[in-house]
């Protein structure tokens, strides 16, 4: 009787600790820092995952013991009918580590916990950004995104920084923008234009002092970023605005 006991005990003490690993994973993670992944999207739910990928959308069911998740009932983009991944959380529990298991141990780009997309895209920035409203009808500015220079202008810890995806200040903007038009087919050069996302509670005279600094380059047109019912950039970061 003692036996059985200890092994019910055993028991209780293993799957109440795989439920707080569980409930460590279950949410949305992101990366977006792999030029050879692009942009991948893990949700995790109590019984299910859906992930989000270049190659597009898988679901499958997922259990988690001790450092592996196992996947079975795999339907998307993979022959594979189950799948191992070794995982790793950072301290914070807001960082995850994978790696897929089998002949050969692939390592998947860090992944970073957040609400969603458009909270991912502020973490990896690295400032807060409150898009302005705008009621009429506005333009899609993010596509094709090989036209577009994006500025961002937001808040971290009450000071306005202004950055670009190459650097964390304006200092360098001549010579990226330089590079950026020499990167881009000669026939696209006159379609160039800069996105800025800046937060609403930037004042009118910092905003034209911002657009001063991106006058002074090659690239004539200027966008701002908005949002209204059209948009949901929660979900899905396709910028619209409209011409500055």
């Amino acid at each position: 009787m003692k036996n059985i006991l200890t092994y019910i005990l055993l028991i209780f003490i293993f799957s109440c600790a795989s439920t707080k690993q569980k409930e460590k994973l279950i949410g949305n993670w992101y990366s977006n820092s792999d030029d050879n992944y692009g942009f991948i999207e893990f949700q995790f739910y109590n019984d299910s995952l859906i992930v989000y990928d270049k190659l597009g959308k898988e679901f499958s069911q997922w259990e988690v013991n001790e450092n592996k998740i196992q996947l079975t009932n795999i339907n998307g983009f993979t022959n594979k009918k189950e799948l191992t991944y070794s995982y790793k959380l950072g301290k914070s529990n807001e960082l995850l580590n994978l790696k897929i298991l089998g002949d050969t141990i692939i390592q998947l780009p860090e992944l970073v916990k957040a609400k969603n997309t458009y909270d991912f895209f502020q973490k990896n920035i690295g400032i807060i950004i409150d898009l302005p409203i705008k009621e009429n009808e506005l333009t899609q500015i993010g596509f094709p995104d090989n036209l577009t220079f994006n500025i961002y202008a937001g808040f971290s810890n009450n000071s306005l920084i202004v950055k670009t995806d190459f650097s964390s200040d304006l200092k360098n903007l001549e010579k990226e923008v330089t590079d950026f038009k020499k990167n881009s087919r000669e026939e696209l050069k006159t379609f160039l234009r800069f996105n800025l996302i800046a937060d609403k509670n930037i004042t009118e005279s910092q905003m034209d002092s911002i657009k001063d600094q991106l006058k002074r380059t090659s690239i004539e047109r200027i966008f701002r970023t908005y949002k209204n019912k059209q948009t949901d950039y929660e979900n899905n970061l396709n910028w619209f605005g409209q011409k500055e």
